[in-house]
């Protein structure tokens, strides 16, 4: 199977999907090399019939809806990305009953259950009776959001199908993407931000039902602690008086605390600090509404007290001064 790179550029965006008409096996292997990533697709029936149709995510991503009768996808290679930072597949069985093995796991899953795995690993995904799969490929940085150490730690996993998270993106899932309906551009774009929070929210719901209970509560207390560390920091970027001393007080944990958390995810509060108020900059920066607001409005906003030094450090994050940045072509 070759990786063909056309069929994503050529795709609308959702809820639009574009019907695949390849007319045979290998054309629906090229196809999904391009979608899903690269992989070996055999057939386990001499007169099989697929449908397979895609469009690309508002904000950033694909979303495939491919229908088949019982074969094999085998991705024996992981697939090239910036950093290794890979994109999450999260895979909702709407038919049909199989398994997703990635990682030295194997996961049975069923109709209504949702596995999630990455791209940036080996995988295969086996469909053993007649269905119907939907899945999201989602950039890691805009599924995780805020808590990418979550898919620094990535382990695959499944939300089974009687999981109320799991329930809710199927539900969900109508509004997304609701067929022939016209939808407006903004509920267009927030409905997906919602489907593919819920889809996170279930990963992070199956991890806890999965991992080892000798373990667990220890981890789980360290990441709850960290989601609510950083959750605090990015709800007040804004503040150029956001100090250790200030998060640690409001957390109400100690800053020796807060500092080894920190060392935990390889990084350090003011480092960590500075990266957030220069990625959501910016973010600013390439929002057309926001086109009235000054560089040094962005940097103000965004807690830095000196336009000066902001433009420094946005040239050596990014290669380039904010006001170049605005002004490059999308």
């Amino acid at each position: 199977m070759h990786h063909d790179t056309t069929a994503a550029s050529d795709l609308s965006f959702a809820p639009r999907f574009r019907p695949f008409y390849p007319g045979d096996v290998q054309g629906y292997s090229n196809a999904l090399d391009s979608l899903v990533y690269p992989g070996q697709l055999s057939v386990r029936d001499s007169n099989p019939r697929m449908s397979l149709e895609a469009c690309r995510l508002v904000g950033g991503g694909l979303a495939i809806s491919f229908s088949s009768t019982p074969l094999a996808v085998r991705h024996d290679t992981a697939l090239p990305c910036a950093a290794g930072a890979g994109d999450v597949l999260a895979m909702i069985a709407v038919e049909g009953e199989g398994a997703i093995e990635q990682g030295g796991r194997r996961m049975p899953f069923r109709k209504g259950d949702i596995t999630f795995r990455t791209t940036r690993l080996p995988s295969a995904c086996t469909l053993t009776a007649p269905g119907k799969l939907v899945v999201l490929r989602v950039p890691s940085e805009r599924f995780f959001g805020i808590y990418a150490d979550l898919h620094e730690r990535f382990v695959p996993s499944i939300a089974q199908a009687d999981s109320r998270l799991a329930e809710a993106a199927r539900s969900h899932m109508g509004h997304v993407f609701p067929g022939a309906a016209h939808v407006a551009p903004a509920l267009a774009y927030f409905s997906e931000q919602s489907f593919v929070a819920l889809l996170a929210a279930a990963y992070c719901e199956s991890l806890d039902e999965s991992a080892d209970q000798d373990t667990a509560d220890g981890k789980r207390r360290e990441r709850d602690r960290w989601q609510r560390l950083v959750a605090f920091i990015e709800a007040h970027l804004g503040d150029p008086e956001l100090s250790v001393d200030a998060v640690s007080r409001e957390l109400g944990i100690s800053r020796r605390l807060t500092h080894r958390l920190f060392e935990t995810h390889r990084t350090q509060y003011g480092a960590y600090l500075r990266m957030r108020r220069l990625e959501r900059a910016k973010d600013e920066l390439q929002n057309r509404r926001l086109d009235h607001l000054s560089v040094a409005q962005i940097a103000y906003r965004n807690g830095f007290g000196d336009a000066s030094h902001f433009s420094r450090c946005f040239r050596d994050r990014f290669g380039v001064p904010p006001g170049g940045f605005r002004r490059s072509p999308d």
